[in-house]
């Protein structure tokens, strides 16, 4: 169970022992998200899902920290407010509110759809760690026919790659989320 920032704030406080700066940042190696614990990814995801349940469309987002089990920030499409309001987004807002804008490298943000090229690159310039999606850009277009821009994260990451390094894991829980996008687009 993700526990809340309030009760492992001084726990996690000790664990940090030294801040990563830009320059280092530009060449620090991305999370491996091929070692954290699927129950974990799933966990997450399954966060991301019920947080998308909230929202305009159904992209939901949230940011952990890696092992522990903690949820640092959380977002809901809100693009009927603002067009660039959607869930990572929201989300990044969210973090850089309660826990300031650092750290990123240590954060991974799971959200149910593949970010789109303006979320992914926004997650890029902030440093994250890591991203982890369920549904990708190609099922959402392609098999559930939602309009989106057909460039995947991993093209903007790897335009990226001399800048900053992301590590990209896709269909986790997908599924569901396959499900949900599709179920949204009856509506």
């Amino acid at each position: 169970m993700f526990t809340t920032r309030r009760a492992v704030v001084a726990s996690a406080s000790a664990a940090i022992a030294t801040r990563v700066t830009g320059l280092e940042l530009a060449h620090a190696a991305a999370i491996d998200l091929t070692h954290i614990p699927t129950s974990f990814h799933e966990q997450a995801m399954g966060a991301a899902i019920k947080i998308g349940q909230l929202g305009y469309c159904p992209f939901g987002a949230v940011i952990v920290r890696p092992p522990a089990q903690e949820l640092l920030a959380r977002g809901a499409d809100n693009s009927r407010l603002n067009p660039t309001y959607h869930g990572e987004i929201v989300c990044m807002n969210d973090y850089v509110a309660h826990h300031g804008n650092q750290d990123w490298d240590r954060c991974v943000l799971y959200t149910t759809g593949e970010p789109c090229p303006m979320c992914m690159a926004a997650l890029i310039w902030a440093g994250i760690g890591g991203v982890v999606y369920g549904t990708s850009i190609a099922t959402l277009t392609k098999k559930i026919g939602w309009r989106q821009i057909t460039i995947s994260a991993s093209e903007v990451v790897a335009a990226a790659s001399t800048f900053r390094h992301v590590a990209l894991l896709g269909g986790v829980l997908a599924n569901e989320t396959d499900a949900i996008f599709a179920e949204r687009l009856k509506r």
